[in-house]
């Protein structure tokens, strides 16, 4: 074999594995890429409604406010010269029925609900005065201090007095009075303010 045509018989050799050699690459490179899934990335993103112009329900808050104290002035002890429990009550009724008690006394506490029944009763005006209370009890017994009987000036309990207007001692009923006592009491009272009103007139 002439050196010519061997030399020729090794580019072919060298030009058919170079071909051979690159098909093989393409192919397996076109396997690996049709063989390999497409990831898309994840991104993240706001959860949106399916529906449009549906807005997710916010829960209502209630702010629950605090009742504000009325910050109340103590009025006078002392009005017209009587308790202002006394003479307020006196304004509005021609008869008022006072309740002499003892807070943490159970027969003073009975006594207090049966007068405040039978003033009820009567259509008479009703104030509980409680005698441990030095404001109203020191008030109490200064307007009393002109009453004649020196009995009526005391301020035992439980005892109920029945006033008519304009400040005027009518009776005074010591110890328990029940409701129907009460009720008489006061009803005389009215009768008797009704009289003197009719002598006037």
């Amino acid at each position: 074999m002439s050196p010519k045509v061997r030399l020729l018989a090794i580019v072919g050799l060298v030009a058919a594995f170079a071909l051979g050699g690159g098909l093989l690459l393409l192919s397996k490179q076109s396997s690996s890429s049709a063989a390999t899934p497409k990831i898309h990335p994840l991104y993240p993103h706001k959860r949106h409604h399916a529906r449009a112009g549906v807005r997710p329900v916010r829960k209502a808050t209630h702010q629950v406010q605090k009742p504000r104290r009325k910050h109340v002035l103590p009025g006078p002890a002392v009005v017209d010269g009587m308790p202002r429990a006394l003479a307020l009550a006196l304004r509005n009724h021609q008869v008022v029925v006072v309740s002499l008690y003892t807070p943490r006394s159970s027969l003073d506490q009975l006594a207090l609900a049966e007068a405040h029944a039978g003033a009820a009763a009567a259509g008479a005006g009703f104030v509980g005065l409680n005698v441990v209370n030095e404001r109203d009890s020191h008030a109490f017994t200064k307007f009393l201090v002109t009453a004649p009987n020196a009995d009526d000036r005391l301020l035992d309990d439980p005892a109920v007095l029945v006033f008519q207007q304009p400040k005027t001692l009518f009776v005074r009923l010591n110890g328990f009075a029940d409701r129907d006592s009460v009720a008489q009491a006061a009803q005389n009272a009215l009768l008797s303010a009704v009289a003197a009103a009719a002598a006037r007139g």
